[in-house]
């Protein structure tokens, strides 16, 4: 009797799994069907079953007033099966079970051969309707359910389990068999396989059903309400576990649903997925920008978290992309209950990188907006804008460097931060992991693990990547996740991880046509490592070497703004070509310089952020500049390996605008960041640098008239651009290589 309340306890806390619909359409019919023909094949089985010799018979707690127990016994059997369906279903099959083996002593006693035939028949039929419920359904709680009942009858007739000594000696009475033997050996196997059966089924339920789900609208601090999703993990009852909480603007029900409750079940936590403000069936508005609420609305959000009953106080976040970057900013809050983060290919920066990276990222902010946020495009785009140069009040909310909100030294989790050397926020994810483990609070320093892959955005199954396919080790799926359980392991579950040996593993890319001479793991303590810069100067006639240039030489070129130079490959989003290309289609304009060293006679080997360091003149007010690094392979091919823009007027920062005088005798120098990559050349190949003034769509076309920042321009100007090279002007391209690999690699 007390199980039964527990179980019943268990059931009720868990609320979800109630519905008032199944309630009254599927839940109370079949208990109240089953129940009714179980009691009546009891009763007529035991028609003196208020006899005392009966109540003795059976030895009931209740042995004064069995009636009593009875009827309690029936309540409590209909309540559970009433508001928890897999035990409806189980109740179900059980009661009928029963009255099969009540059907067949009665028609013994009463001679009814039909109805021992119904009732011999009636246990597999049931059984088999209820499979054919899970094939229809889909249901795992319908398998739940046959297994429940399964494990009840096996354990309540594995006593009853005999078979007849006289049936057995007339059987067997030729073979001489120690029939005693026999019975016992069939009555443990019958035992033993039910039981096995039934808990092998009810541990397959617990993986691979569809988790129960709770719906809710939190209110956040300005009334606005975000759709949840609670997912529990699967036999946890709902009991106290930690969390894992995903935050998406790409739906709840999405492919975050599928990717993170297939992965952290297994793990025995709770999931939380929640629609960011604005998106889906979140509210928000039509004037809001996406992530601005984000370092409040995540803070608010954890905060209920904490405050569930089936929350034990302790929230890891993860996420890829968009899911990583608002993690960033709720995490600069250092919000109560948030313990540890998985961030994958994401930005703590979202003006530095994701919008503006030297120029303006046209197509991956004006693409990712459209498909994001349609009905809200027109003011996010306007809005952004409008607080060119960079308002640092407008952009305090997403940043982390930006002392007016969310702030690094507020950092108080341990983080594992993945991003690839093809993806667009490859420098993001690198200077949050140096933000966390270097300016964060005593609690993330030091706590913190990085790991870059030969990846384009996402893509950490490795293989083919643009036009280049890397060796099977850099599939990287086993190492992130052996670490990111390791972090989550110490900060969820309280299982020690090791802080003391390799925290960076990064993959070292070269040419993909050796057989794996080159592009392998390395790994080492901490990031950055200890490096060196070298710079590699143009030469007149379009030399690149590392010695310093002896004689001055311009390069001029005319950039239309009406024929920009196409993006082909790059750190871009997915939805454009991405990854590295082959340069060739679109080296051989008139408006793109490129300079190449020498064919190589041994590796070099870069490893590091990467700068072009140009001397410029220009005709117009404003206008960008361009670089390329490649990888000629010996066959012809100029492989990208990384690149970037800068456009004049925020060469000195993107908070003030410094327009050119217009004038070519006046000449800026111009630091152009290429961002980060690990690389290297092989000997048979070639080094090569191109400049130009677009990389359209990646890129907005400049108009070259120093008008605001606009999605179209009306007018324009052809600017005249050039490049001086010369001990004067030592343009060139600052290459990184490592020193005292020794010291800062680890054999891990």
């Amino acid at each position: 009797m007390i199980n039964w309340l527990i179980l019943i306890f268990y059931f009720i806390n868990i609320s979800g799994y109630i519905t008032p619909i199944q309630i009254l359409t599927i839940n109370l019919p079949i208990i109240v069907i089953s129940r009714a023909v179980y009691i009546i094949s009891y009763y007529y089985r035991y028609p003196d079953l208020l006899q005392k010799e009966q109540r003795e018979k059976k030895k009931v707690f209740f042995t004064n007033n069995f009636k009593l127990y009875y009827v309690i016994k029936q309540i409590v059997i209909f309540l559970g099966g009433l508001i928890y369906f897999p035990l409806s279903i189980g109740v179900t099959i059980y009661s009928f079970y029963l009255a099969g083996d009540n059907g067949e002593r009665i028609s013994e006693r009463k001679k009814l051969k039909s109805l021992k035939i119904l009732s011999i028949a009636l246990k597999p039929l049931v059984s088999l309707s209820g499979i054919i419920l899970f094939i229809i359904t889909q249901d795992y709680f319908a398998l739940a359910g046959i297994s429940i009942a399964l494990l009840i009858y096996g354990l309540r007739g594995a006593k009853r389990i005999r078979l007849s000594q006289s049936d057995l000696i007339s059987k067997y009475r030729t073979l001489k068999l120690n029939t005693s033997r026999i019975g016992k050996i069939l009555h443990a196997t019958s035992f033993i396989l039910i039981i096995l059966i039934s808990l092998l089924m009810l541990t397959g339920v617990s993986i691979y059903s569809q988790p129960n789900r709770n719906s809710y609208n939190i209110e956040m601090r300005d009334g606005i309400k975000l759709a949840t999703d609670v997912y529990y993990s699967p036999g946890s009852f709902g009991t106290p576990k930690p969390v894992i909480l995903v935050r998406t603007p790409y739906g709840k029900s999405g492919w975050a649903y599928d990717l993170y409750t297939l992965f952290y079940f297994i793990q025995d936590y709770h999931i939380v997925i929640q629609d960011l403000r604005g998106t889906f069936d979140s509210e928000g508005g039509q004037n809001f920008l996406l992530f601005t609420k984000s370092y409040q609305d995540g803070v608010d959000t954890i905060d209920w978290i904490s405050k569930q009953p089936w929350c034990n106080g302790k929230i890891g976040s993860v996420g890829v992309s968009a899911l990583c970057i608002n993690q960033y900013f709720y995490a600069g809050m250092k919000p109560t209950g948030l313990k540890t983060q998985s961030l994958w290919f994401g930005t703590p920066e979202l003006f530095d990188h994701a919008i503006y990276q030297g120029s303006y990222h046209k197509s991956s902010v004006e693409t990712w907006i459209e498909t994001t946020a349609p009905e809200n495009y027109d003011f996010q785009i306007n809005t952004i804008f409008d607080y060119f140069p960079k308002n640092e009040t407008m952009y305090n909310s997403t940043s982390l460097s930006i002392p007016l909100g969310p702030t690094y030294s507020n950092i108080s989790v341990s983080g594992l931060h993945v991003g690839g050397w093809y993806d667009h926020f490859l420098q993001g994810t690198i200077d949050g992991y140096v933000g966390y483990d270097d300016y964060g609070a005593s609690t993330a320093q030091g706590r913190q693990k990085l790991i870059m892959g030969p990846w384009t955005h996402g893509s950490i199954y490795g293989g083919k990547q643009g036009q280049l396919t890397y060796p099977e080790n850099s599939n990287g799926f086993n190492l992130i996740f052996d670490w990111e359980q390791e972090i989550f392991n110490e900060a969820l579950l309280g299982i020690p991880a090791d802080w003391d040996g390799a925290r960076v593993a990064y993959y070292l890319m070269g040419d993909v046509d050796t057989n794996g001479k080159w592009n392998y793991w390395r790994y080492a303590y901490d990031w950055p490592l200890d490096y060196v810069n070298n710079s590699y100067y143009f030469h007149e006639n379009g030399f690149l070497n590392n010695s310093n240039p002896s004689v001055n030489f311009n390069y001029s070129y005319n950039f239309d703004p009406r024929d920009p130079v196409p993006t082909l490959g790059g750190q871009n989003q997915p939805f454009d070509l991405n990854g590295p290309y082959d340069q060739r289609p679109i080296e051989n304009r008139s408006d793109v310089l490129f300079f190449e060293t020498d064919t190589l006679t041994g590796p070099i080997e870069i490893v590091g952020r990467i700068w072009g360091n140009l001397f410029v003149t220009s005709n117009c007010t404003d206008t960008d500049f361009t670089v390329k690094l490649t990888d000629v392979y010996p066959d012809g091919r100029s492989m990208l390996i990384t690149d970037g823009s800068l456009t004049g007027r925020s060469r000195n920062g993107y908070t003030t605008e410094n327009f050119m005088t217009g004038n070519k005798n006046d000449v800026y120098e111009l630091m152009v960041d290429c961002w980060s990559t690990a690389y290297t050349f092989a000997a048979g190949h070639k080094i090569r640098v191109a400049i130009s003034s677009s990389n359209y769509p990646r890129y907005a076309i400049n108009p070259n008239t120093g008008a605001p920042l606009a999605e179209n321009y009306l007018n324009y100007n052809i600017a005249n651009n050039t490049l001086l090279i010369g001990p004067g002007y030592p343009s060139s391209i600052i290459l990184p290589s490592l020193v005292n690999m020794s010291t800062t690699h680890t054999s891990y």
